[in-house]
């Protein structure tokens, strides 16, 4: 997700699982045109991180060293969403959306499940659960539950919200610490 202000591109949300990191637009990887900041997606999950490399979710929102449930991303072959997008009008008075040019499907949107792929038994071989995280969990919810109408460009949840002034995965010693750059929002 990406929050604007006054036409200008200001923050970027990466959701994770449980949960997700905000940083300072400027400071994100960008596409090629300068402009578009770059999102790697975890191989076999549904959560995105602003940085390459492995990112450990045992305890949602830490990424302790040798963790054992890890999301790998890597630079890999670069997808452009841009190429096959449908573009939507939020209007969160009405919790609705509206197809900028008319055309594009509007119900999927609505749709209150889960997306993706649905979580892997424990009898699979490849399944396995630490502190009830699953190594493969099922898909997140979609739109509906994602706070569109929020004030911040992280959720509200409760819990702090570091808008990181630099570009740093989740880690016991980083996450809920706020250093210089940084903006820090309740």
């Amino acid at each position: 997700m990406v929050r604007f202000s006054n036409g200008q591109p200001q923050h970027v949300w990466y959701s994770q699982h449980a949960n997700g990191q905000a940083f300072q637009y400027g400071v994100t990887e960008k596409h090629t045109d300068n402009l578009r900041p770059v999102a790697y997606s975890s191989n076999g999950s549904h959560a995105n991180y602003a940085i390459g490399g492995g990112h450990d979710h045992v305890i949602p929102n830490l990424n302790l060293p040798g963790g054992v449930l890890v999301d790998e991303t890597e630079r890999g072959i670069f997808w452009d969403p841009m190429l096959s997008a449908y573009y939507y009008k939020y209007d969160a008075g009405a919790n609705s959306f509206t197809s900028y040019d008319g055309s594009a499907p509007t119900s999927y949107l609505k749709f209150g499940g889960r997306w993706g792929d649905e979580e892997y038994p424990k009898s699979d071989k490849r399944q396995f659960k630490i502190f009830g995280q699953a190594k493969y969990s099922g898909g997140p919810t979609g739109p509906a539950d994602k706070q569109l109408n929020r004030n911040n460009v992280c959720p509200e949840n409760g819990q702090k919200c570091i808008l990181r002034g630099f570009l740093v995965p989740r880690s016991v010693e980083t996450d809920g610490v706020a250093f210089e750059g940084d903006d820090v929002q309740i």
